[in-house]
């Protein structure tokens, strides 16, 4: 604003201590504090992590392929290089990979069709 100087904007604990902001401020923040202790807690409720799914789903994400694969052997060892965790997590690693590997696929992938 024109002709307010800055001394004017700023506003001192001592300025404020008696006017009605400050029981405006301290009304709301009880009726704030007040609200949020009235609410039911939601910890394990629907959509939480916590959250259990249906029975059926519980039971299929229980029944783990590990020694019965005919691809073992290669889920270990690649499980055991650590590629997942390093780079195909979704992080910025991950899409700074598909991105770098859909440039290089595409160009081999081209030069694959010009050859025939």
């Amino acid at each position: 604003r024109e002709g307010v100087s800055i001394d004017e904007l700023v506003v001192l604990p001592s300025d404020f201590a008696h006017s009605s902001l400050t029981f405006a401020a301290m009304f709301r923040n009880r009726v704030l504090r007040a609200m949020q202790q009235s609410k039911a807690r939601r910890s394990g409720g629907f959509g939480s992590p916590s959250d259990h799914e249906p029975h059926w789903i519980e039971k299929w994400n229980a029944n783990h392929r590990e020694g019965k694969d005919s691809l073992d052997w290669f889920f270990r060892a690649f499980n055991s290089t650590g590629i997942y965790e390093v780079v195909l997590k979704s992080s910025p690693r991950f899409y700074g990979f598909m991105v770098c590997g859909g440039v290089v696929g595409s160009y081999y992938w081209s030069r694959m069709w010009d050859h025939y």
